[in-house]
């Protein structure tokens, strides 16, 4: 965990994959209505508080920005401010997407073929290649552009799994190929 204070009323928190594993929370859970994510981010405040040696007092009103980490972890702005944007002392947790495309097949072959696929499109995204010893899931956070096109052609070669198996993915696959695992698959098959 990294704690900064980048000014007077805003800090920056980020979070690797196993201080979320040890918060018992995941990005996808983070919701302001949930009192899980409000005991974590009361949690980092406290920590906040006491690295930087700053009082922070909890009943100001507060941007909370939340923004995905490719390593499973994320990063968290906490930002007091004087904006109106609801009642005095409303906290607001705003989650910047990173879209993660999961895509799934049992034969190797089909990923090495959509990799292909995906090479001469030019896909210049982070991909990364995981097993669990009977499947494989490639990873990708493509750009928001390719997006619809990606999709299309993954169907024709392999599953796609809801964007929330990719935390369990992190956690409990087995990784063979990072950043550009796209790249290597084309080289290879």
């Amino acid at each position: 965990m990294k704690i900064k204070a980048q000014t007077d009323n805003r800090i920056c928190i980020e979070l690797t994959h196993e201080d979320m594993v040890e918060l018992d929370i995941t990005y996808e859970e983070l919701d302001y209505s949930n009192i899980e994510t409000r005991r974590v981010l009361w949690t980092l405040l406290d920590e906040a508080r006491l690295q930087l040696g700053r009082n922070i007092r909890l009943t100001q009103k507060m941007l909370i920005e939340a923004v995905p980490n490719d390593n499973g972890g994320c990063t968290i702005y906490f930002t007091v401010t004087d904006e109106p944007y609801g009642k005095a002392g409303k906290k607001q947790l705003v989650k910047h997407g990173c879209t993660k495309t999961v895509c799934q097949s049992s034969d190797i072959n089909n990923i090495g073929a959509l990799a292909k696929v995906l090479f001469s499109l030019g896909n210049t995204a982070r991909s990364e290649l995981f097993t669990d010893g009977e499947k494989y899931r490639l990873i990708l956070s493509p750009d928001s552009a390719l997006q619809d096109t990606i999709e299309q052609t993954i169907c024709e070669y392999c599953d796609i799994c809801d964007e929330s198996t990719a935390p369990y993915t992190y956690e409990h696959w087995k990784l063979l190929a990072s950043p550009d695992a796209v790249g290597i698959l084309a080289v290879t098959f």
